[in-house]
């Protein structure tokens, strides 16, 4: 009987006590920082046309549906993976395309960037 308490105890004991030693001697978990999660354009790759980014999903979706209202249909908003929220036109098919939507905003007074595609 004394032989299993002791296990049971161990089996307890061990992992509560391991955990926070084996995080601290490896390190906190890292998070990527806000800078981290935004990716260049790369030549030959889908870039995103990024018109901002948000602390809340219903401030994007204000901003989105301004830029949808002066004629970029399909954009939308997704997380960006770091806590934030992006309104994109996604997926476009290069850099080049990508400049000439970024002209065509200007001309509407919204300025957007851009970043290698999410899924690209």
């Amino acid at each position: 009987m004394k032989r299993a308490t002791l296990a049971a105890t161990a089996i307890v004991l061990v992992p509560l006590l391991a955990y926070p030693l084996v995080t601290i001697a490896g390190g906190a978990p890292r998070f990527p920082t806000r800078e981290e999660c935004i990716h260049p354009p790369v030549d030959g790759q889908q870039v995103d046309v990024v018109f901002g980014r948000f602390d809340s999903p219903q401030a994007a979706a204000g901003v989105r549906d301004e830029v949808i209202s002066v004629g970029f249909v399909g954009t939308g908003v997704l997380p960006d993976g770091c806590g934030r929220w992006k309104v994109v036109l996604d997926g476009v098919p290069s850099i080049d395309v990508g400049r000439e939507i970024q002209d065509e905003a200007q001309t509407v007074d919204l300025h957007p960037t851009l970043e290698l595609a999410s899924d690209g």
